[in-house]
């Protein structure tokens, strides 16, 4: 029965609950116990402050009051400057009480407290009148004024009130004090279940997980002679797959020299349509009329679109199937080789081509000067008419940390050091949809009316990055030019196999 349960995940899972469960209990109630503590601290400093308040405000009283009757029997202004003092605190005390008051528990007390400050203010202004009338020389008046029952009253009134005021926030205070001890005996006692009911959880936790682990070690051992078994069997297997390798790589040499085989017996014919429609054209464009003319140059633009498909399509091929080892390549040196190549296409459109300071890294340096050609013609072909081509070719290090969105998805992305190379165009642009479509062989975004070419230069680069184990990446909107983004390896070698070192620049 507990093996059972010890090997259903849904036992587990209930067992995890209800400790998440007790601990979660656990914790709502000291976070709510310390909520009440905090309450009541909040309360017993609120009702010491309004004691403290009025307590201050009743001694300044009994001081200034003091300080009067000093003066008027000895006539020594000495005794005046404690008065003065004591008056001149008489505001800032009664701001604290009136303030501090807002905090009482008790309903009553603000009104009482008011009452208070009331009775406070009367007092002072009848202690001012008799010691101005005192200095004033009718010290007569000013001692009749004293000794007027008045005086009395409103002291007897002020400490009836003050002992309301008093009694009543030690009463609230005492109730605090008993709830704070209350809480107290209670939260140990919870701490005292809420620890024995933990303790009773994890001891049961070690039990069922040393039953656990026996269970677990008779089964490695089960596993373990299972595993042998299948180790043999994948041993046979392999086997098996090594001959299908064999095979297969057999097969895909035989398809790859079929392919270049077939397109180039393919360039033959197409040659003999070309040259016999040029003699047609040259002998007898005199006795042909302007429809056979028109037929005649169709064909010819059919056969030569057809030529450059077929050139182009083994170009493609050829990135894998006939590339050359990876070597030492100044990338400098590759692409000033491509910008005298594109020299003549430059001075027809004036162009302006800035290019930074490049690496040298490893990979193949006629493809490569492929990669560059190919990508910077299309910027000067992809160009309105009356707009001069500006292209920027731009190189920055990739770091790990800082740059690890970039690198996410390549692999071996911590093997090796990885740049940035970015071309950067005015042109006509393309719609961001489209920025995977054209990476693919044949797909053209423009009419052959506007732009020469057959669609396969792009698909041709990026065979080439992933060659070197890199990606390439477009980026455009419609008229505001575009950027191709390449990230390269520096030192690495050929993603996939070679099987033919042959010269890439063949020709069929």
């Amino acid at each position: 029965m507990i093996n059972k349960v010890l090997s259903s995940l849904y036992s587990w899972i209930l067992m995890v609950v209800i400790v998440i469960v007790v601990i979660t209990a656990n914790s709502f109630y000291v976070v709510d116990t310390l909520d009440d503590l905090s309450a009541l601290e909040a309360k017993l400093f609120s009702t010491n402050r309004i004691i403290g308040a009025v307590n201050k405000l009743h001694v300044a009283l009994l001081r200034a009051e003091s300080g009067q009757r000093g003066y008027l029997l000895t006539e020594d202004e000495a005794y005046l400057n404690e008065y003065t003092q004591t008056l001149n605190t008489f505001a800032a005390l009664a701001d604290e009480v009136e303030v501090s008051v807002f905090a009482s528990d008790s309903p009553e007390q603000s009104k009482r407290v008011n009452n208070l400050l009331a009775l406070t203010k009367e007092k002072i202004n009848r202690m001012v009148e008799v010691v101005e009338l005192a200095r004033e020389n009718n010290k007569s008046e000013a001692l009749s004024l004293l000794k007027s029952d008045r005086g009395l009253e409103l002291y007897n009134q002020f400490e009836k009130i003050f002992e309301e005021v008093d009694s009543s926030e030690r009463n609230i205070q005492g109730t605090h004090l008993a709830n704070l001890m209350k809480l107290r005996r209670d939260s140990v006692n919870t701490l005292i279940i809420s620890s024995a009911t933990t303790l009773l959880l994890i001891v049961t936790i070690f039990l069922l997980l040393k039953i656990n682990t026996r269970e677990n070690e008779k089964h490695q051992a089960e596993l373990e002679a299972i595993n042998e078994e299948l180790e043999a069997k994948i041993e046979e297997r392999t086997q098996e797959l090594s001959v299908y390798s064999d095979e297969l790589a057999r097969s895909n040499r035989e398809l790859e020299d079929f392919a270049f085989v077939a397109s180039h017996d393919l360039q033959e014919p197409l040659r003999k349509i070309r040259a016999f429609g040029n003699r047609i054209e040259s002998g007898y464009g005199d006795v042909i009329d302007e429809r056979g003319k028109d037929f005649l140059a169709r064909m010819l633009n059919a056969a030569e679109r057809m030529s450059m498909l077929i050139s182009d399509l083994l170009s493609f091929s050829r990135v894998s199937t006939r590339g050359k080892d990876f070597s030492e390549v100044e990338l400098n040196t590759v692409l000033n080789s491509v910008l005298s190549d594109l020299e003549i296409a430059i001075e027809e459109k004036s162009a302006e081509i800035t290019v930074s300071d490049m690496p040298k890294i490893r990979g193949d340096k006629s493809q490569l000067e492929q990669l560059f050609l190919n990508l910077l013609s299309n910027a000067l072909k992809f160009q309105p008419a009356d707009i001069v081509p500006k292209v920027q070719v731009n190189c920055a290090k990739l770091d790990p940390d800082s740059d690890s969105v970039e690198l996410e998805n390549i692999l071996k992305s911590d093997e090796y050091q990885w740049i940035k190379i970015t071309v950067e165009d005015n042109g006509i642009g393309f719609d961001q949809t489209f920025s995977e479509k054209i990476f693919a062989p044949f797909q053209r975004l423009h009419g052959r009316s506007e732009y020469k070419g057959t669609g396969i230069g792009l698909a041709v680069c990026r065979r080439i990055v992933e060659r070197h184990n890199g990606t390439i990446a477009a980026s455009s909107e419609p008229g505001n030019g575009a950027k191709f983004e390449i990230i390269l390896p520096l030192d690495s070698e050929p993603f996939g196999s070679n099987n033919d070192n042959g010269d890439p620049s063949h020709d069929a």
